[in-house]
């Protein structure tokens, strides 16, 4: 877990990096510490140039500027004299940072004002401040106490191996007046590449992520944990209030943020440090209030009518999307998914639509825009009757809402790619222009205007007209043999075409308890949606339900229970 742990640090910094715009190339990292590895993976992953040196007497010419990094309570500063001689001569600009190992406490300070730097006056801290000042070409950070997958300012470790062993967290009174903060890896990397672009030479900046109580620090691992039978154990002590904490209000000027929240990112770290509580996973279920293994359960007995119906009538079908891939790097449901999708050439589609409205069990209903009760998806499903299930996107639209699976169509398109891009580039537009019919009002962003100037022609012709229109634009190369097709109608982006012979056949594969099939050619088909790392999994930050619920309503697909009790992740049984 630890890698897992330490590749979505570096990922989170990555991503802030490029949305920020703040990538500097031609760096020189100097210093013999994990936060200068840290600053090195992160350069590494944005693909940049930089030098990773212990010392600065080792650097060679050719960077633009050198970051370097010493604790603050370091007595030997001859090499940061050599580091300051290579910059000034050459004219590059010098980014110090320094590690604090603690913050001095601060009994007078007011609970919640502005915290500058109190760490105590070392000699050695001001020689440091002393060498630093006076130069046009050099700006420093002070960096927090860090607490990230290697760093353990805030005592995780001890507080988890306590959580584990005696199934208790301590708290008493005192930590309610014991104020800290701290620096999130992934923020101090951020903050160094925001001082390395927007600082201001001869300017100080304090780097930190988070001010918080012992106690709410202690209170947040409790919640987490409460699930798994963890006590909240109180005791008494007479513990002086304390304050030691960093003010990064100069560093939030040049547009820094944290990237993410405490709680995230604590619960990021403890990953680290658990080994008997599967926190992560808790978060992805609470995601739907503990209603997800039912969900899934609805979906897979949905799957299995749909496999019975393929099965007796000969129609070839496979899983898709995200269903295929939970299957082939899984064995089931991507840890994070919450649905199924299955998927079918044109011409065993038809079949099925003819087909499966017969004879699909009571229980589930077949919708489709030729049903023309409301529903104008560019998709057909299969819906569990007396469930609901209103997502963001969804709750914005009047029509059928259930728990259900989707079936795409794989439909013929021209040989010539750039015909196909062309042909997939017009059913878009068609898109566009239905969804704001459907939704009946604007769109956000860059459309606004010209959809608000349409909306009033399309509310001329009905939602049916238009789903009519577009199925027939879909099905435009459906008697052309052309050899080549794509699932034209399922994604807003471009993903390019297949051979007819990656879908033409299926082979049996296992989805978690259900039967079913995938496509012989899945491989070239998960590496067109996913890329060719689509066997790796995604970072935890990205771990997260796809589908943003407003309500989720199971019906009757409760299991039954001999007693009334409230179990803690899902319903009143």
């Amino acid at each position: 877990m630890t890698e897992s742990v330490i590749k979505n640090e570096i990922y989170m910094s990555v991503r802030y990096i490029k949305n920020k715009e703040l990538i500097q190339d031609d760096v020189c990292i100097v210093g013999e510490h994990k936060e200068a590895d840290y600053l090195s993976m992160t350069a590494e992953s944005l693909g940049i140039k930089a030098q990773k040196l212990n010392t600065a007497a080792e650097a060679k010419s050719g960077f633009k500027q050198m970051w370097y990094i010493i604790d603050a309570d370091s007595r030997d500063l001859s090499d940061l004299d050599t580091a300051i001689k290579l910059c000034e001569k050459r004219n590059k600009m010098l980014v110090c940072i320094i590690l604090l190992s603690e913050i001095r406490a601060n009994n007078l300070i007011a609970r919640y004002s502005e915290m500058e730097l109190l760490t105590a006056m070392s000699p050695a801290l001001n020689e440091l401040r002393r060498k630093l000042s006076g130069h046009d070409n050099i700006c420093a950070i002070f960096f927090d106490r860090i607490i990230g997958a290697e760093f353990d300012c805030l005592g995780l470790a001890d507080i988890a191996n306590e959580a584990q062993n005696d199934m208790t967290v301590t708290v008493s009174q005192s930590m309610a007046d014991t104020y800290t903060s701290a620096l999130y890896i992934s923020d101090a990397v951020n903050a160094v590449f925001t001082v390395a672009k927007y600082g201001r030479p001869g300017n100080v900046y304090n780097a930190t992520s988070y001010y918080l109580s012992e106690y709410q620090l202690k209170s947040e691992i409790y919640t987490m944990l409460a699930r798994y039978g963890v006590k909240l154990r109180l005791t008494d002590d007479d513990k002086t209030p304390s304050y030691a904490a960093l003010s990064n209000g100069k560093l939030l000027s040049l547009g820094f943020e944290n990237v993410c929240s405490f709680s995230d990112m604590l619960r990021y770290t403890l990953l680290h440090h658990l080994e008997r509580f599967s926190i992560q996973t808790d978060n992805i279920n609470d995601g739907y209030s503990g209603k997800l293994h039912i969900l899934r359960e609805i979906e897979k007995n949905m799957l299995r009518e749909i496999d019975r119906i393929c099965r007796e009538h000969d129609i070839k079908y496979f899983i898709s999307y995200g269903t295929m891939l939970g299957a082939v790097r899984h064995g089931g449901f991507i840890p994070w998914d919450d649905d199924v999708d299955v998927a079918m050439l044109r011409c065993e589609f038809e079949k099925f639509r003819n087909i499966a409205p017969k004879e699909l069990k009571d229980c589930f209903s077949y919708e489709s825009h030729v049903n023309k009760n409301g529903y104008h998806y560019f998709f057909d499903r299969i819906t569990a009757k007396d469930t609901y299930f209103a997502s963001k996107y969804s709750d914005g639209y009047e029509m059928p809402k259930g728990i259900s699976v989707d079936i795409f169509v794989v439909d013929n398109v021209p040989a010539n790619e750039k015909a196909a891009y062309r042909f997939w580039k017009k059913l878009m537009r068609k898109r566009m222009i239905m969804n704001v019919r459907w939704k009946n009002t604007a769109r956000h962003g860059k459309a606004y205007l010209l959809s608000k100037l349409l909306l009033p022609i399309l509310r001329l012709r009905s939602m049916d007209s238009y789903s009519s229109s577009y199925e027939k634009a879909v099905r435009k190369y459906e008697n052309k043999a052309t050899g080549w097709v794509m699932p034209a109608s399922s994604d807003h982006k471009y993903r390019g075409t297949f051979p007819i012979e990656t879908f033409s056949e299926v082979i049996p594969y296992r989805f978690d308890d259900v039967d079913t099939f995938i496509p012989v050619g899945y491989e070239a088909f998960l590496k067109a949606w996913y890329t060719d790392k689509y066997m790796e999994m995604l970072p935890l930050c990205e771990q997260n339900p796809f589908h943003d619920y407003y309500r989720l309503d199971l019906g009757s697909n409760i299991a039954p229970d001999s007693g009334i009790h409230f179990e803690y992740s899902g319903e009143l049984k």
